[in-house]
């Protein structure tokens, strides 16, 4: 069972990462991650009314691949991030449904602010389904997917949710 004190750590963790992000500071953000987690975000589409998945998802990613994105975007010849985005995560409705074998299933839900080249903005809305692992005394994402708010996209995605 998990405890206030539990779930205080879990908070602190989503609240933690998005500082992280908005500070691009990728390095430790990876360190937020168990070796094997699953970062997903699947493509969605309206079928009769209703929003279900669609194909192939948008981002597949496991920690090598992460590791490889952070390392590619420090390199500074990222095309669609130069230049860099200015972003701004903010994290909200956090809910810990549950606890299994020292696990907890938690959903947040976030909007996104990405501005870039002064006159490029997009707003990024949607909810994370994570599945926390206690790891060494501390909470870490075993599992993390995202559910963007948008059937479109407005352009390609290039920051990390």
């Amino acid at each position: 069972m998990l405890t206030s004190d539990d779930r205080q750590q879990i908070e602190q963790l989503l609240y933690r990462e998005a500082h992280l992000l908005d500070e691009r500071r990728f390095r430790e953000w990876l360190d937020l991650f168990t070796e094997d987690i699953e970062y997903l975000m699947p493509l969605t589409e309206h079928v009769q009314g209703k929003v279900a998945p669609a194909g192939h998802p948008i981002i597949k990613d496991d920690k090598n691949t992460l590791r490889a994105r952070v390392a590619k975007d420090e390199t500074g010849w990222s095309h669609v991030e130069i230049p860099t985005s200015m972003t701004c995560h903010l994290i909200s409705n956090v809910l810990i449904d549950e606890e299994a074998d020292g696990e907890a299933l938690v959903k947040s839900s976030f909007i996104v602010r990405q501005a870039r080249k002064l006159r490029d903005e997009a707003w990024w809305v949607g909810r994370r389904h994570d599945r926390l692992r206690r790891v060494d005394d501390q909470w870490l994402i075993a599992r993390r997917c995202i559910y963007l708010d948008a059937t479109v996209l407005p352009r390609g995605v290039s920051i990390f949710f």
